[in-house]
């Protein structure tokens, strides 16, 4: 299918138009996703607030006011670059691995790198997994911002989503890690009688 050219308009027609629109919304993304921080210090602090708000809001399991400092952890830093882990990375979604877990029973972890050689330092990958309950029909959401020049980068989708399926690679939203930590904790409740149901 093609659309009409001309200014602000492209052609569907071949693999190398749809790599260049790719391009063309990661360096858009990229431009709107707030990555600039203060400091990997200020955004740990910025993330125990959020977490121990949600503890108060009872949107945690009670039993994470006792381990929100044990699960989020900052590495030293080294070359300038600093990781704040909440929970530990699961690829594989084991349950017995740490994690933070809602009062629904949906857990999720997080990764964040903060090159701080950059001034005002900049987050420069991130990943944050949800997963669901068993009976959900979508079992996990991941966003990720790959390190620059990751071969994702190289197909424009550096900054990406995987809606249940790791093969499945969507844009993302331009989120920053804060409001994709709220997203997790505030929203993504499943119903009690879903549409497909």
């Amino acid at each position: 299918m093609a659309c009409p050219s001309g200014k602000g308009r492209f052609n569907l027609s071949s693999k190398s138009n749809w790599e260049q629109i790719c391009e063309n919304v990661q360096a858009r993304l990229l431009e709107k996703t707030p990555l600039t921080v203060k400091s990997a210090n200020f955004l740990r602090s910025e993330i125990l607030r959020c977490l121990t708000k949600a503890c108060d809001d009872k949107l945690l399991n009670k039993e994470y006011y006792s381990k929100i400092h044990e699960l989020l952890k900052k590495t030293p830093k080294s070359k300038g670059l600093i990781e704040i882990t909440g929970g530990q990375r699961n690829f594989k979604r084991l349950k017995e691995i740490p994690h933070f877990e809602r009062f629904d029973g949906c857990w999720f972890d997080f990764a964040i790198l903060v090159d701080e050689n950059i001034k005002p330092a900049e987050i420069i990958a991130f990943d944050f997994e949800i997963r669901f309950l068993e009976d959900n029909p979508t079992k996990f959401l991941r966003f990720d911002l790959n390190l620059p020049e990751h071969n994702n980068d190289n197909q424009g989708k550096r900054f990406h989503l995987h809606p249940g399926n790791n093969d499945l690679m969507i844009h993302a939203s331009p989120m920053s890690p804060l409001e994709i930590l709220h997203l997790f904790l505030y929203d993504l409740k499943m119903p009690e009688r879903p549409r497909g149901s």
